[in-house]
C-alpha cells in the first residue's frame, strides 16, 4: 500500500521524537520528493540540523519556510509560524547571536505563548544580563575562536568548565580550539569526553575524525566519520572528510564514492565537485574531471583550488594529446634498413 504524504510526515515525526535522525531525515526527504517545498518536511529537516550541530544549514531552510508561511493570515498558521520562529531562534542561539535569538523567541511566544518558550526567554535574558553564566561564556569563547583569538578562547572555555566540568559543548569547544593550536594530544581527550556526554551529536564524531586525520591515523578517522553517518546518514561534512581520509590512504575509488555521496546530498557544494574532479583527474578520467572542476568554478567563481586543478588538467590533456600524436605518427625507414 502506497503511503500518503500525511503518513510519511507522521512517521518521520515519530522517528524525530525518538532521535532517530537517519530514518527521520530519509522520510522527510521522501516527503519533499512527493511535494517539493513542503513546509512540514522542510521544518523537520531544519529541526534535525539544529539538533545535530548544523545551525547554519537549519537557518537557510528555516528562512525559506518562514518566507512561505509568514504571509498567511489564517488562524491555523499561528502554531506553525511560532514553531518556525522558535527554531530560527535556536539556530541563532547556537551561532552565538544571543540578542537576535532572544528577540525571535519573544516573537514566537507572542504568537503562541508556551511554558517552554517562556522558560527559554527567561534563561536567555539571564545569560545576557550575567556575563559569567556558562552559556554566555560559551558564546564569548566561540566568538573569540572564530576571530582567531585562540589563547583568550582557551581561557574562557576553562572558566566555563570551572562552572560545569562535564559540559559537552565546553569540552568540545576547548578541544577544537586546542586542535586549531595544533595541541592534538590536549584536544583528544576533550573531544572524546564530549562524545561520551553527548553521544547523539554527529558533528562531535566528525570533529574527532578530523583530529585523527591530523594525527595521521586515517583508519581511526574513517571509523569516526562513519559513526557520524550512523547517527545521521546524510551528514554532509562526514562524507567530505571520508573522501579526504580515503584519498590519503590511497583508496581513490572509496574517496570518489564518498564525494559522490556528498554531492548527492548537497549538489551545489563547490568543494565536493572540486575534490571529486581532482580525484578523477588523478585517475586519468579527464573528461569527467573537467566537468566537475568547471561545475565547482561555476558554483563559486574565483575558487582558487578548482582553478589550479583545472589548469593542471589542461596541461595533462595537452601532454596526453602530444603523446598520442607521437605514438600514432607513421613509422618511416630508409630503403633496405629494417625498422
Amino acid at each position: 500500500m502506497t503511503k500518503t504524504l500525511t503518513d510519511i510526515l507522521k512517521e518521520a515525526g515519530a522517528f524525530l521524537e525518538k532521535r532517530d535522525y537517519t530514518n527521520a531525515s530519509t522520510l522527510y526527504q521522501e516527503a519533499m520528493k512527493l511535494q517539493p517545498g513542503n513546509a512540514a518536511a522542510a521544518m523537520g529537516i531544519a529541526m534535525i540540523h539544529n539538533r545535530t550541530g548544523q545551525p547554519e544549514e537549519a537557518l537557510k531552510i528555516l528562512q525559506g519556510v518562514w518566507k512561505t508561511i509568514s504571509s498567511s493570515k489564517m488562524k491555523k498558521a499561528v502554531a506553525p509560524k511560532a514553531a518556525v520562529l522558535a527554531q530560527i531562534g535556536l539556530a541563532q542561539q547556537q551561532l552565538g547571536r544571543a540578542l537576535e535569538a532572544l528577540q525571535i523567541f519573544r516573537q514566537a511566544n507572542a504568537l503562541l505563548p508556551s511554558t517552554e518558550l517562556t522558560e527559554r526567554i527567561q534563561k536567555l535574558e539571564n545569560v545576557i544580563e550575567n556575563p559569567n553564566t556558562i552559556e554566555q561564556l560559551l558564546i564569548r569563547a566561540s566568538q573569540l575562536h572564530r576571530s582567531g583569538k585562540l589563547e583568550e578562547a582557551v581561557k574562557v572555555y576553562h572558566a566555563a568548565l570551572q562552572i560545569n566540568a562535564d559540559h559537552p559543548e565546553a569540552l568540545h569547544g576547548l578541544g577544537l580550539t586546542l586542535s586549531t593550536q595544533k595541541d592534538l594530544d590536549g584536544a583528544l581527550p576533550l573531544l572524546q569526553q564530549a562524545i561520551v556526554l553527548a553521544p547523539d551529536r554527529p558533528d562531535y564524531y566528525n570533529d574527532l575524525g578530523i583530529l585523527f586525520q591530523e594525527r595521521g591515523e586515517f583508519e581511526k578517522a574513517i571509523s569516526f566519520h562513519k559513526r557520524a553517518l550512523k547517527i545521521k546518514a546524510d551528514f554532509f561534512p562526514a562524507y567530505i572528510n571520508l573522501g579526504v581520509a580515503y584519498k590519503r590512504l590511497g583508496k581513490l575509488d572509496d574517496a570518489i564514492a564518498a564525494y559522490r555521496q556528498a554531492i548527492a546530498i548537497q549538489p551545489n557544494s563547490a568543494a565536493a565537485h572540486n575534490n571529486l574532479g581532482n580525484l578523477l583527474r588523478i585517475q586519468g578520467d579527464l573528461v569527467n574531471a573537467r566537468k566537475e572542476l568547471e561545475q565547482a568554478i561555476q558554483l563559486q567563481p574565483g575558487y582558487q583550488g578548482a582553478i589550479e586543478n583545472l589548469a593542471a588538467l589542461e596541461q595533462e590533456a595537452k601532454q596526453k594529446s602530444i603523446t598520442n600524436q607521437t605514438s600514432t605518427k607513421p613509422a618511416t625507414h630508409r630503403k633496405g634498413k629494417p625498422v
